[in-house]
């Protein structure tokens, strides 16, 4: 592994799979960090496949299961990491497709 990449270390980010999450993660790759992103589901590939194509994400992207409304769901993933950028949000409500109705 390139020594500029193992002085960076390791970062946490939350909600990996999410659109802004995704331009952080491609930007800490391009900054040399190992990245740990969170998502709900590891194993759903079409949703995590944007990220799997950015830039040094197959050596230094590490997806892992964690979820919002989970008590220490979290706890193990940020142990050791430089930083956390907690860009996750919880999803409580499936909106409704009526414009006039308000989800809770």
């Amino acid at each position: 592994m390139d020594e500029k990449f193992e002085s960076k270390g390791r970062v946490c980010v939350t909600g990996a799979s999410g659109f802004i999450a995704s331009w952080l993660i491609k930007r800490l790759l391009l900054s040399g960090y190992h990245v740990i992103g969170t998502v709900r589901d590891p194993g759903n590939n079409e949703k995590l496949v944007h990220l799997w194509r950015l830039e040094g994400a197959k050596e230094r992207v590490e997806l892992v299961r964690a979820d919002l409304m989970e008590e220490g769901s979290f706890d193990d993933t940020i142990m050791g990491c430089h930083g956390v950028f907690h860009i996750a949000f919880p999803v409580l409500a499936q909106p409704s497709s009526d414009p006039k109705v308000r989800g809770t």
